[in-house]
């Protein structure tokens, strides 16, 4: 693959969850990966230990390096019509049912997403929806039958885990052992094994990285420093560690690249200016 070609994979790869579509429509999310992880620090009420962020460079690199990520061989395919999303991966099929907004939803959107329904070759689920979102940003089925959906509300977003398995099903921003109700998820991906998600989550205008591991069932809060958004999540394919883009408020650096190791639980900043590294790399 030429430089061109490979420097728009990864520029798309890795800002494709920039900004939130107002349209009800399905991305697929970016590169859904996956991770052991063994080596989550753990305080006593569940949550891990936040870390500091390093403002030196990570550990062993100095540069934007593609070739260290993880990305699924999945393709799902997806189709939309005027009354439902179909999203399809292998045997799992998804079935969002679009209908008229209702009540104060009117003023919020025309339509809303009255059901959705998951089947494969585990059963048949519905996902329980208090409160009926406006539109499905993603989907990301993991390696272990976890199925990721994230919805678009008026303002913000929520990530449902579903187990294919058991039918058990999770809402990543209000889990039982986390202080309050968050407001969105950003961005999120599976790491290799398929046992583990990272993503974004936060209050609007302020998020923090975290993990959830679906084994367990225990939430872990990575970073005590506070991101304005985190557009994208990918894990490396040793699965010992990921990368997350974070946007700025700076117009000369509105984009960093950080890196998380589980071995260390250290954050740390990979490069300042993503555009300026990926333009020197593919030159």
């Amino acid at each position: 693959m030429n430089k061109i070609a490979s420097f728009s994979i990864i520029l798309l790869a890795l800002t494709s969850i920039l900004g939130c579509n107002n349209n009800a429509d399905v991305k697929e999310a970016t590169n859904q990966s996956n991770v052991p992880q063994n080596n989550v620090s753990q305080s006593k009420n569940g949550n891990s230990i936040p870390q500091k962020v390093e403002d030196n460079e990570a550990a062993g690199r100095n540069s934007f390096d593609s070739s260290i990520y993880y990305a699924s061989e999945n393709n799902p395919t997806i189709k939309n019509s005027d009354n439902q999303i179909v999203w399809k991966e292998e045997d799992v099929v998804l079935t969002a049912a679009i209908s008229k907004a209702e009540g104060e939803q009117v003023s919020q959107s025309n339509t809303v997403i009255s059901t959705i329904t998951v089947e494969s070759s585990n059963g048949k689920y519905t996902i329980d929806l208090d409160k009926k979102p406006l539109g499905i940003q993603s989907v990301g089925l993991s390696k272990n039958n976890q199925l990721a959906v994230h919805v678009r509300d008026h303002e913000g977003s929520r990530l449902i885990i579903l187990s294919l398995s058991s039918g058990k099903q999770i809402v990543l921003n209000d889990l039982p052992n986390k202080v309050a109700f968050s407001e969105k998820i950003d961005s999120y991906n599976w790491s290799p094994d398929g046992n583990t998600i990272a993503f974004g989550i936060g209050d609007i205008g302020s998020s923090y990285i975290a993990l959830y591991n679906t084994e367990d069932n225990t939430f872990s809060n990575l970073s005590e420093k506070d991101f304005t958004l985190i557009t994208s999540v990918v894990w490396h394919k040793d699965g010992q560690g990921f990368d997350f883009l974070s946007q700025t408020d700076d117009a000369k650096n509105p984009v960093i690249l950080y890196q998380y190791t589980l071995k260390d639980h250290l954050i740390s900043k990979v490069t300042d200016n993503l555009t300026q590294t990926l333009n020197a790399a593919y030159a």
